[in-house]
């Protein structure tokens, strides 16, 4: 693979070999592509539960299929980016039990993103969640009476949001506690949906199948994150070998990967509107849990910090010890709502950020958050289908009781 730089990727070459494996079923069926690490790296039944995600997503005969029309993205509903993905994975959970492709429904809008007629939001970002002749013969029958009233097509029900499929049995059984709290690993009471909803993010089982592979118009706009961040280190280093991390993951110091400082540390902080529903905790808590991992790993003085306020951003200022990296983007002061901020921003870069963010952390090696968010609740499912599940994930309060 070619590089502009060490940091950056040839995202026209990547998105072509991205769309290569995606569509080749031999490979897909025995190894899926965009996972990470060995079986023990991933939660229970991974690599099987994505082949059959895949598979029931790219049927051999879209004429004969049923599909669950998802629309994932509401302009005046949304809350955020990161519970409108939880909500996707319920989605794909409902097609899988229902048998059904799922595919996330067509309002026939103009996409600001290319100045087209969309088809969904989400294949800005990621590969499309199905086939493209399914998609197609899903929106053609979208717009049919009678494939509605024959059930060929059906529009997702509210009431189908917390459903796990049981095709695998209850793998979630195996799972061991990664995430601690208070110094303590904390057992989940609701295994089955976290075990589920962190398959649904990949491919989203549910959302990393979703997410399994960027666009190229993401990988732009990854490599224009990582070279305002990184850009200067990498101009030190261009002549120089790339020193490799004695404790944490000197192997991907040595893949094709795109560079980064290593070993780093993803922070994400939520505050301000979010004391709606939780306790707000100050940087410094997120810090004392940061500085907790320097005991164990010395080398440790990178953060990707991911936030929306701009108090933060200023509180970091004062931990010399630390480099801190993120996304240049206007910040919120005051307490106003995600879905208000988001607007304030515009709905386009909201998203563009949120998504770099998203897989930028999901390329650092230890994670600091607040599973009272349901953004660092994707991170979580990231870390645990991404081949970082023994990495653990250090939080600054429990998960949310919206999200059990």
């Amino acid at each position: 693979m070619k590089f502009a730089g060490r940091h950056l990727q040839d995202c026209k070459h990547c998105s072509a070999m991205n769309s290569m494996f995606d569509h080749d079923s031999t490979s897909t069926r025995e190894f899926p592509a965009w996972i990470n690490g060995a079986e023990e790296d991933n939660l229970p039944f991974t690599r099987r539960v994505q082949r059959d995600i895949w598979l029931h997503q790219h049927p051999r005969n879209c004429s004969d299929a049923k599909f669950l029309l998802a629309h994932w993205y509401e302009t005046s509903d949304s809350v955020g980016v990161g519970s409108d993905m939880v909500s996707m994975a319920g989605m794909l959970g409902a097609a899988i039990i229902e048998n059904r492709a799922k595919h996330k429904g067509c309002t026939g809008e103009r996409d600001s993103w290319t100045g087209e007629i969309k088809s969904c939001c989400w294949s800005c970002y990621f590969v499309p969640e199905a086939s493209e002749e399914c998609i197609t013969r899903a929106l053609q029958l979208s717009m049919q009476e009678e494939a509605k009233r024959e059930g060929i097509v059906k529009d997702f029900s509210g009431d189908q949001w917390n459903l796990v499929p049981s095709s695998w049995g209850k793998p979630w059984k195996a799972m061991q506690p990664t995430v601690e709290l208070d110094g303590k690993l904390v057992n989940h009471n609701a295994n089955h949906r976290r075990w589920w909803r962190a398959q649904a993010k990949i491919y989203t089982q549910a959302l990393l199948s979703l997410i399994r592979f960027p666009s190229e118009y993401l990988c732009n706009l990854m490599n224009l994150a990582r070279h305002r961040s990184f850009g200067e280190e990498v101009a030190i280093l261009v002549d120089k070998p790339l020193p490799l991390s004695t404790e944490i993951n000197s192997l991907e110091e040595q893949s094709c990967r795109p560079w980064m400082p290593r070993p780093m540390v993803s922070i994400h902080v939520r505050q301000e509107d979010k004391g709606r529903e939780m306790e707000i905790i100050s940087f410094h808590e997120y810090m004392k849990l940061s500085n907790s991992l320097c005991q164990r790993f010395p080398d440790v003085k990178s953060v990707w910090l991911s936030t929306e306020m701009e108090d933060v951003m200023e509180e970091s200022e004062q931990y010399k010890d630390w480099n801190f990296y993120y996304t240049k983007v206007q910040r919120q002061a005051g307490n106003i709502r995600m879905a208000e901020y988001m607007s304030l921003i515009g709905m386009r870069q909201a998203f563009d950020n949120s998504f770099v963010n998203l897989l930028i952390a999901g390329e650092c090696d230890l994670l600091v958050g607040v599973l009272g968010s349901t953004w660092s609740y994707v991170l979580d499912g990231l870390r645990m289908t991404n081949g970082k599940v023994t990495s653990g994930f250090l939080t600054v309060n429990p998960i949310n009781s919206l999200l059990k």
